[in-house]
């Protein structure tokens, strides 16, 4: 997808404006202060030699969003430049689905509203202590925008309690936000499927299914057009010889409002060559 001039602009325009806020010391977000950034750990403790996942919460004030890591016309997603002590690991951030963001001008975004809430899982090294604490300190940066948008970042830090045995059970917010994570596509449901240069999600009757590609999914057609409906059609810019791949995610919306993501993940297909004189 192609960024548009309104698009640049309406980043530039603000990037005078840039707020540092660590979310301590606010009770709740607003148009002064949009995002609230906050920290957690998904045990009481960690256990050397094993894992822990820091669950990363933004609090979005009203009628404001923060952009998917995903493709986008505008905007970036929050990044999170995590500091560990020696030998510990961290692993890449677990992304929720996001929403369909159509603005003035034909700019679409894949954005979230109200709240982002992520999964990082980070290692522990064999022979980290068995008692005290770790402090883990990180640089978190986002773009949030209502109707214009405001760069941020914070500097955030979360306590880990080391034991030799994980306390108490599984915070509820890290089960929630793990049960909100997409899945992997089941075989066969929405039957998807190459037809030409077209790829296929057949939705069930009363659905309607969008899809959100990733930065390294194959060039649409257009998505707006393409990329919602009961049944989807994403037509695809060929490279060469090939069309796609596709990668991104389709989410599907129940008649109860519900909806259930999914990751989709095909290969590029190679297209047939036309017949003499087709």
């Amino acid at each position: 997808m192609k960024n548009t001039a309104s698009a640049i602009g309406k980043i530039a325009a603000v990037l005078i404006l840039l707020l540092a806020m660590s979310g301590c010391g606010s009770k709740a977000p607003d148009d002064n202060n949009p995002v609230l950034v906050s920290v957690s750990p998904d045990y009481a403790a960690a256990v050397p030699g094993e894992s822990i996942t820091l669950v990363w919460r933004f609090d979005l004030a009203e009628n404001w969003h923060l952009y998917w890591t995903g493709r986008n016309d505008s905007g970036f997603a929050p990044t999170i430049d995590l500091e560990l002590p020696e030998g510990w690991i961290a692993g890449g951030l677990h992304w929720p689905a996001p929403v369909r963001y159509l603005s003035e001008g034909d700019i679409l975004d894949h954005v979230y509203h109200e709240e982002l809430v992520l999964l990082q899982k980070v290692g522990l090294p064999d022979d980290a202590p068995t008692s005290g604490t770790a402090k883990l300190t990180a640089n978190v940066e986002w773009l949030a925008c209502k109707t214009s948008c405001v760069p941020g970042k914070a500097t955030v830090e979360v306590e880990i309690v080391l034991s030799d045995h994980h306390a108490g059970p599984r915070s509820e917010e890290s089960t929630s936000a793990l049960n909100n994570l997409p899945q992997a596509l089941p075989k066969g449901l929405l039957n998807p499927h190459w037809q030409g240069q077209k790829f296929h999600f057949e939705g069930m009757v009363g659905t309607r299914l969008s899809f959100m590609p990733t930065v390294d999914c194959g060039e649409l057609v257009n998505l707006i057009r393409d990329g919602q409906g009961p049944s989807l059609a994403l037509r695809f810019e060929a490279e060469g010889e090939t069309v796609g791949p596709v990668r991104g995610l389709v989410t599907i919306k129940e008649k109860d409002g519900s909806t259930r993501a999914y990751i989709a993940d095909f290969p590029a297909q190679l297209l047939q060559p036309e017949p003499p004189g087709g």
